[in-house]
């Protein structure tokens, strides 16, 4: 009995086209509550009167921003740093065709990721942004995945990025083949997943006719409601090259039955910076466990303050039905090999041709 396998990278080539322009618009500059002086390098949110996101941008390193609202009504806005308390500033008034001028002061509070206790347990059934334990570290990552969306629909970077697709033995001590290719381009999302009410609804590893789809969360997934409602939380430590690193755990409820995914997004400790995702597979099909079966994104701030996808790997088995002392056993597989499928960022230019990425 053969596999055959389909995964949810993608890698998209696109031209960059300018945002429409909406009719409210607010503009300003985050200084510093203290000492007055230009908070850049950070982002600056637009927020409805229900609180919801609307708008975000990128601030210069003169702390400027400009956003669009997409219609007259109360807003607020939050100053969002990595490694700094959010700071939601008092709401104000937007009238229709108006363009107000709106400074933001902030006061900078650095977030103590050493001072988050480690409990070992996981809470669930609540959201981790209610949850004490977890709520600074989920802050964080939230900040992150939120600017790597938003950098990736920017499309103002080019991309060299090379593509891989290897194919290893039961060990993953030897490559039986292996295929990469270099692009070159404005890059969307690296690997792109299937909407998350989807993904709740069929797990995330779906047999079709022959073949079976990997799926893995990408940013929008994970911040949304129903990954959220979906899993367990908790936090963990290790210690990765000499740095420490916080981890926020997700487990499937215990009730799901549907294949899914579990694992642990990590952060700096000292700077409070998204470095991983590392996750691996529930309920495989045919009752296989291996804990290589999974995944990894490795994250990157780049020196202007914006996120992006650096790395990424996603590791699907090679299935075969395994003989019996007795003879042919269609019941039962193991792992033969796995087929892993990825890809990484090289360079990153602007617009202008500036070499961003190595720097």
């Amino acid at each position: 009995m053969g596999w055959l396998w389909r995964s949810s990278f993608a890698v998209c080539l696109a031209v960059a086209t300018p945002p429409s322009l909406a009719a409210q618009i607010v503009a300003g500059q985050v200084v510093d509550e203290a000492t007055a002086a230009p908070v850049g390098g950070g982002f600056v949110v637009l927020l409805d009167g229900q609180g919801r996101e609307v708008a975000r941008t990128l601030t210069g390193a003169d702390g400027r921003f400009w956003l669009s609202a997409p219609r007259p009504g109360g807003y607020r806005l939050r100053s969002e740093r990595i490694g700094y308390v959010a700071f939601v500033a008092p709401p104000f008034t937007l009238d229709d065709g108006q363009t107000l001028t709106h400074p933001l002061s902030v006061t900078a509070l650095p977030v103590q990721l050493t001072a988050v206790e480690v409990t070992g347990r996981t809470t669930c059934r609540v959201s981790p942004e209610r949850a004490e334990a977890t709520a600074a570290v989920w802050e964080e990552v939230r900040k992150a995945l939120a600017a790597s969306v938003w950098t990736e629909r920017q499309r103002t970077y080019r991309y060299r990025t090379v593509m891989f697709d290897r194919d290893w033995d039961a060990g993953r001590n030897r490559i039986r083949e292996q295929v990469t290719d270099t692009l070159l381009g404005h890059a969307q999302a690296p690997f792109v997943s299937v909407p998350a009410a989807s993904l709740a609804g069929r797990g995330y590893i779906v047999a079709e006719a022959e073949s079976i789809a990997y799926y893995a969360p990408d940013a929008v997934v994970i911040q949304d409601s129903t990954f959220l409602a979906s899993h367990c939380f908790g936090l963990v430590r290790r210690a990765l090259d000499g740095v420490q690193q916080v981890g926020l755990s997700f487990q499937p409820v215990p009730e799901r039955r549907l294949p899914d995914v579990r694992g642990v997004l990590w952060l700096d400790e000292g700077t409070a910076e998204l470095r991983a995702l590392e996750f691996s597979y529930t309920r495989v099909p045919e009752g296989v466990t291996d804990e290589r079966i999974g995944g990894t994104v490795g994250f990157l701030r780049l020196p202007a303050g914006s996120w992006i996808v650096r790395r990424w790997e996603l590791r699907m088995p090679r299935l075969a039905a395994e003989a019996a002392t007795s003879g042919y056993d269609p019941g039962r597989v193991k792992v033969r090999g796995f087929r892993d499928r990825g890809g990484e960022v090289l360079e990153i230019h602007a617009l202008d041709g500036r070499r961003v990425y190595p720097p």
